[in-house]
């Protein structure tokens, strides 16, 4: 209540020796800042070593008191009050240990939502929890170890690993670009011509998306006069699209009923622009048919 405010009301609990679930009333996913927060003042409070004070009190003596009910309970004429110092006083049914101090180290593994409006709050305690602690402590002096560094400076040791691999990730993309704009230069000039279009229709391995719209860009765009069908074949997916220059185009060849006889034949589906259409199939034994396919349509031009 002191960090999210005052809207704040149990909704459900589960406490066992080392570890509990509180369950809330809130309205959105507590931030970082926040548990952290949350985290640093319960165990502020475990530190002050709080004597733990129960009283049975008539229900109004209790409210003025200042005492938290839990939302939605239904209490009697009497009610159990428990008060740890000036930091926590609730209606509570349960037991409690008689000092604020024997909970040991708290830590917050978790927080989700559960249901609309109603947050939740997992964490351990005592033993449990410098269990945990030592765990990820070991881990990361292992992940330390790894990189080459020490547990200190391991943030900055991994944003200049990710730095880099972005770069590397950006100049591997650069080369596979060039690489794919030398292949479809090699494609364009062992096109057939039909009827005066430049047909071609070729099979790849293992290429991506990226890749094949890379080459699609570049025939289509070349060469107005191209009508280019790409398949590439990775594991038991095809994909496959098919460009059309503007006098490929203008001669009423449209890529997107390319890609549609295409897919047909390999059992899949697909369509796009009269100039640039993206397609799939799964049948890869029919692969050789589905280009032939490609060319006998281009010669309706």
């Amino acid at each position: 209540r002191e960090v999210l405010g005052d809207h704040v009301h149990q909704a459900g609990s589960l406490v066992e020796p080392d570890r509990l679930r509180f369950d809330f009333t809130h309205f959105e996913a507590i931030t970082p800042d926040q548990l952290s927060e949350i985290d640093h003042m319960v165990n502020d409070a475990i530190l002050e070593g709080y004597p733990v004070v129960t009283e049975v009190l008539p229900i109004e003596e209790a409210r003025k008191k200042g005492a938290i009910a839990m939302f939605g309970e239904k209490y009697g004429e009497t009610v159990r009050v428990v008060e740890m110092g000036d930091f926590s006083m609730e209606f509570c049914g349960g037991t409690h240990l008689d000092n604020t101090a024997k909970v040991g180290s708290f830590r917050i593994k978790s927080e989700s939502s559960i249901a609309s409006g109603v947050r939740r709050i997992e964490a351990t305690v005592g033993k449990l929890t410098l269990e945990t602690v030592n765990r990820n402590q070991e881990m990361l002096f292992h992940v330390a170890q790894m990189l080459k560094t020490n547990p200190g400076e391991l943030e900055t040791k991994i944003s200049q690993q990710l730095t880099e691999m972005k770069e590397l990730r950006h100049a591997v993309e650069k080369f596979k670009a060039e690489a794919s704009l030398g292949e479809a230069r090699q494609f364009l000039a062992s096109a057939k011509t039909v009827k005066d279009l430049h047909v071609l229709a070729t099979t790849r391995n293992g290429v991506d998306t990226a890749e094949l719209r890379t080459m699609g860009d570049f025939l289509r765009d070349k060469d107005p006069k191209a009508v280019a069908v790409i398949a590439s074949i990775n594991g038991e997916k095809i994909t496959f699209l098919a460009v059309c220059g503007k006098e490929a185009v203008a001669r009423g060849i449209k890529a997107g009923d390319l890609v549609r006889g295409a897919a047909k034949v390999l059992g899949g589906g697909g369509g796009g622009k009269p100039d640039f259409a993206q397609g799939g199939g799964v049948d890869a034994s029919k692969i050789d048919e589905a280009l032939e396919a490609l060319k006998h349509e281009a010669q309706k031009a």
